[in-house]
């Protein structure tokens, strides 16, 4: 009992550690969505300073998917939905880097239909 357990528990603690990034994944892509948005995005760190900046996307279309695929070497950006976003026609987006002195690299990408 105690033996699977344990087992269980590292088999978990393992998946969490491999599904957890900083990147933003909202939405499903289905066939018919066109790419709305599609641009890479980065800033190097500043000491003692977290660098971040809005992407913001107004379009024709309804947003069905958001991605923001964290694309630095050591996951040091961090993505988030500002304003807008799934079911309406505009979003803004929140990039930063995570920590006082690291930077970003993101590929921002939406889909619509």
């Amino acid at each position: 009992m105690v033996k699977s357990f344990v087992v269980l528990a590292v088999v978990a603690i393992a998946l969490f550690g491999a599904i957890y990034v900083n990147g933003l994944s909202q939405g499903n892509i289905l066939p018919g969505d066109r790419v709305l948005h599609s641009q890479g995005y980065a800033a190097p760190g500043v000491n003692n300073q977290i660098v971040s900046r809005t992407v913001v996307h107004i379009g024709l279309y309804n947003i069905t998917a958001i991605r923001a695929y964290d694309r630095s070497q050591n996951q040091t950006g961090l993505a988030s939905v500002y304003n807008g976003g799934l079911g309406q026609r505009n979003v803004t987006l929140w990039l930063q880097g995570n920590q006082l002195g690291s930077g970003y690299d993101f590929l921002v990408e939406i889909f619509g239909r």
